[in-house]
């Protein structure tokens, strides 16, 4: 059996187990899609068992009812580069875009020419929904059918400003309740619409913007979070010592004076965390509860990782783990329960797994690979890696024991996570690895696009 084969027969058969009638089953083999993009959302969810003490009841129990990717990575470790990649299924290295400064993309770049994830949908029948935070900055807005834009309230007045003196990551107890917050506000909005039956199959997708610095959230969800309680990973004090000068230019970013407050840093994380992990549960409640239940597909990932203080780094655009790896789950209707898959897989490839799932018309010239092996079987052969990239010609390679890097200049880490999960040796200058190093080596780009000086021209004329 092949794989579309097997999707429409999963969905099929599933759909006539649940409903019951022959039209509802043929409405399930285009099922709806529910997409929830949550921002900055790295390793740190109860699901992936990473950091005991993290408080992420609703993602859990949506991994639970699907295929949990516990090696999922994203293309480039910043939100802009990361969901461009994500809409348009094609590399940074493809687009030419690698940062956030890129914004607004010129009319005639890769990235505006390319149908975009939802507009493929929308081409193909779908009702397209989008809320809050989805797009790439280089992608603009997206062509839905309806939209919901955030509120401006998302911090304390100005003159309150800031609540910890530690630069550009703030954290603190937001002075109002949730309800007065814009995720929770776009939660709900996405409720509504999940209780509506609809003639067309829907592509919704939310974009939650916690837990995006600053970490400023109500108080109750600090209440929650007790430093005491976070077992937070060690960090080696030489952590930087065999790494190559290309991977040093922001090791000094903020690292002493976060240092010495990175228990109550990653307290303030965790508790940004725990609040989005609130809305994405408004949103699921909304859709148990509705009439969509059962025919919906249901994915939720991070755009990128987060790091909290490792090799000296606060923040994200690094290719290491803690930056490129993050959440992804998939449940698909009639789909396998509780499933984990240890494959290393990329955000990527979320663009050519919807299309087989729902059943449209491949879109041309994806560069991920579909999902829907492993979905039937977690464990099935996959011959594919998880590239990440961040900046001109900076690559990070992930399989399931190794993470290779070469950078612009040509210097290179490797680390096998097998024996060094923390990534603290690097082995690339080791004779040894030299035939493992070649080996990875073939899944490199092998055409690195320039970034196009057009976008940063167009920033300066608006």
């Amino acid at each position: 059996m092949n794989r579309r084969e097997w999707l429409a027969r999963s969905l099929a058969g599933a759909g006539a187990l649940l409903l019951g009638n022959a039209a509802r089953a043929a409405k399930t083999e285009r099922p709806n899609v529910l997409l929830i993009i949550v921002d900055d959302l790295n390793s740190w969810v109860g699901c992936l068992g990473a950091l005991p003490g993290a408080k992420t009841p609703n993602t859990d129990r949506l991994a639970a009812r699907g295929t949990l990717f516990a090696n999922a990575h994203c293309a480039a470790p910043v939100c802009n580069p990361s969901r461009t990649a994500l809409l348009t299924g094609l590399r940074p290295s493809t687009t030419g875009i690698y940062d956030n400064a890129q914004a607004p993309s010129p009319p005639d770049h890769l990235a505006k020419r390319v149908v975009l994830l939802p507009q493929h949908f929308k081409n193909n029948g779908y009702v397209v929904l989008g809320a809050g935070k989805v797009p790439g900055h280089s992608t603009g807005r997206c062509a839905w059918d309806e939209s919901f834009d955030l509120p401006d309230r998302a911090s304390p007045p100005k003159e309150q400003l800031p609540l910890n003196n530690s630069g550009k990551i703030d954290w603190g107890p937001f002075p109002d309740t949730r309800e007065q917050m814009s995720d929770w506000q776009l939660a709900g909005w996405a409720s509504d619409e999940l209780g509506k039956r609809r003639d067309a199959p829907f592509f919704l997708a939310v974009g939650i913007v916690k837990p995006h610095l600053p970490w400023y959230v109500p108080k109750e969800y600090f209440d929650r979070i007790s430093s005491g309680d976070v077992a937070l990973p060690p960090l080696a004090p030489d952590d930087i010592k065999d790494i190559p000068a290309a991977a040093r230019r922001d090791e000094t970013r903020g690292s002493k004076a976060l240092l010495a407050k990175r228990a109550e840093a990653c307290t303030a994380y965790l508790a940004a965390c725990a609040f989005a992990d609130d809305c994405v549960g408004r949103v699921l409640d909304a859709l148990e509860s509705g009439p969509n239940r059962d025919d919906t597909v249901v994915v939720l990932c991070g755009d990128n990782g987060f790091q909290m203080g490792e090799k000296n780094i606060w923040g994200k655009g690094q290719l290491w783990e803690e930056s490129t790896h993050v959440p992804l789950m998939i449940v698909t209707p009639g789909g396998g329960e509780g499933r984990r898959c240890a494959r290393p897989v990329s955000l990527l490839d979320l663009y050519p797994t919807l299309v087989e799932m729902c059943g449209l018309p491949e879109a041309p010239g994806l560069e991920g690979a579909c999902l829907a092996p492993l979905l039937s079987d977690p464990d099935a052969q996959w011959d594919h890696a998880a590239v990440s990239t961040t900046g001109f010609r900076n690559h990070a390679v992930r399989t399931e024991r190794w993470r290779y890097i070469r950078y612009a200049d040509d210097s290179e880490e490797l680390y096998d996570h097998d024996a060094d999960p923390r990534e603290w040796t690097n082995l690339a200058s080791q004779p040894q690895y030299a035939s493992t190093i070649a080996d990875l080596r073939r899944w490199l780009p092998a055409h690195d696009a320039p970034r196009n000086p057009d976008v940063d021209k167009a920033k300066k004329e608006t």
